[in-house]
């Protein structure tokens, strides 16, 4: 039996400056995302679903289908889930009328999952719930700060997607 402590692969050192912002406002922006994303996971899990609604996380995958339709495979990898998971989750929005599979254009042996008229439906009652949840917490606040606020988001988030870390190194 091998020694699971023998070898960690690390990633090769970032060429990126390590302190372009004092280190308490990127332990502290570090903190408040974690917050967020614990928020974000009560909230989810508060959620009540009214009878014959798919599970929340299916969700994800009919707004995720609704931006293009496609096979489960791409699907899977789009959302960074595990294909099994993502098939259980297909199949309750296949049973439920939100979603159906069609052929593939480019091959028909092969199927694309497309959102049905329930689940552009269900798409659109959801984005009107989470508006109007949005729209309760930021009543107090200035039309200005909201705006910021959405700028601002939004450039970290494309920074995020774009400065991603190497990957770990496989010591194999």
């Amino acid at each position: 039996m091998a020694d699971s402590s023998a070898v960690v692969a690390t990633a090769p050192p970032s060429t990126a400056p390590t302190s372009c912002h004092p280190d308490e406002t990127v332990t502290e922006l570090g903190r408040q995302l974690a917050r967020f994303g614990r928020a974000m996971v009560r909230h989810k899990a508060q959620q009540t679903l009214s009878v014959g609604e798919a599970a929340t996380a299916a969700y994800g995958l009919l707004f995720q289908l609704a931006e293009r339709p496609q096979r489960a495979g791409a699907l899977a990898e789009a959302v960074h889930a595990d294909p099994s998971t993502v098939s259980r989750q297909v199949a309750q929005l296949v049973d439920r009328g939100l979603v159906e599979r069609q052929p593939d254009p480019a091959d028909g042996r092969a199927c694309v999952l497309v959102p049905t008229s329930a689940g552009r439906e269900a798409i659109d009652v959801l984005r009107r719930r989470r508006d109007e949840h949005l729209a309760t917490v930021l009543c107090d606040w200035p039309a200005d700060d909201v705006r910021q606020l959405v700028g601002l988001l939004s450039r970290f988030i494309t920074d995020f997607e774009s400065k991603r870390p190497p990957a770990p190194v496989d010591p194999a």
